[in-house]
């Protein structure tokens, strides 16, 4: 019997039920290489190029562009060349027979969710993996919420307990922001790990969540056992767009509003409709466009960003993960960073590289956790 492999639809996210198959980069009968570019799906969440899982020839592509399958189902089969017609049929036929698709997801995924209080908020969080251990504390960015680390979750609860929060104005948290200052965002989230009881958490930030990351850590000496910033906000060199934060404020459409997420990917195309629909949804919630208006005016004045500059060098060791492509906070200056930081840049990504590269930063966040 000769090797025959099947590929089936990825899972990327937790969410993730079914993709659309779009473009196929390769033929039947092409030999491809593991991690070369094999075909293009769309998913509610994003598009994206799936990269072979193996090496060897592409005898059967089973899945045509348009055709919209489960996780799991098999798209195409890989073969030796050798391997009889007959074989793979029968090998195609036999897994199609048996195949049955996995149980849809309850409402957030692998997360638990639950709310808790914080100051006079209530903050939401999400829960996944085991229940000993350091968590992992992952704080989202500027009008994200908790499902923003969808692809990066299920890879740290295998190695840890991980605490997904809402900040302030996000999500399922309240919509009262304060001042909007970075100081009340962290102390919000402080707040939320204190009433968990934890004393020590490993901390992971996006954009602004990474800021506050940054600040969390600053003031509290001891919180973090490790630190990891991925595009934050504040950053000597960096440059915060503020006609990003206005565009995702003002738009009221779907068609104004999807450029400025555009801006978001290294591939504008990356963008679903779901994206922006998800994003709208949560802007007519009451309160929101006020919080978002607070955290844009906040942000932009410079006294957090001054602030948390000169405390640089207070962090813990800090693996910071940033790209070239980022349109939204720019690249930092690598030279005006302190000793403390250790930089790693990621390519093929713009602002939101857990979401376009999700393996690349997974490896480094499981890294960072030890």
């Amino acid at each position: 019997m000769a090797a025959v492999t099947p590929i089936r639809m990825p899972k990327w996210g937790l969410s993730m039920q079914e993709g659309v198959i779009v473009d196929w980069w390769k033929r039947e009968g092409d030999r491809v290489s593991e991690g070369e570019d094999l075909v293009d799906i769309e998913t509610s969440k994003i598009n994206n190029v799936y990269e072979s899982p193996v090496s060897g020839v592409l005898r059967r592509v089973v899945a045509q562009p348009g055709e919209t399958l489960p996780v799991g189902a098999l798209i195409a089969v890989f073969a030796d060349a050798e391997a009889p017609d007959a074989e793979v049929d029968s090998f195609i036929a036999e897994f199609q027979a048996n195949f049955v698709p996995e149980a849809a997801d309850a409402e957030g995924g692998m997360l638990s969710l639950s709310t808790v209080e914080s100051g006079g908020r209530a903050l939401r969080i999400g829960r996944a993996g085991p229940e000993e251990g350091v968590p992992v504390v992952l704080i989202h960015g500027y009008s994200g919420d908790l499902n923003s680390w969808q692809f990066n979750i299920e890879a740290l609860a295998a190695r840890a307990p991980v605490i997904a929060v809402d900040l302030p104005g996000h999500g399922g948290s309240s919509k009262d922001v304060g001042d909007a200052s970075l100081k009340t965002l962290a102390d919000a989230v402080a707040g939320a790990l204190e009433s968990l009881g934890l004393g020590e958490a490993h901390l992971v930030g996006h954009s602004l969540g990474g800021a506050v990351a940054a600040r969390l850590a600053a003031d509290h000496p001891g919180l973090a056992r490790s630190l990891v910033l991925i595009c934050p906000t504040y950053l000597p060199g960096g440059a915060l767009s503020e006609a990003f934060l206005t565009g995702v404020i003002e738009a009221q459409r779907a068609k104004d509003l999807k450029p400025w997420l555009e801006r978001l990917l290294a591939d504008p195309g990356a963008v679903t409709r779901d994206m922006v629909e998800d994003l709208l949804k949560y802007k007519r919630t009451d309160g929101v466009e006020e919080a978002l208006s607070a955290l844009r005016d906040r942000m932009t004045a410079g006294e957090d960003a001054a602030a948390l500059r000169a405390d640089l060098d207070r962090l813990p060791p800090t693996m910071l993960i940033v790209t070239k492509d980022d349109q939204i906070v720019g690249a930092p200056d690598v030279d005006a960073l302190p000793r403390n930081v250790r930089v790693a840049w990621i390519e093929g990504a713009g602002h939101m590289p857990h979401l376009e590269e999700p393996d690349a930063v997974n490896a480094l966040l499981l890294e960072a956790i030890g």
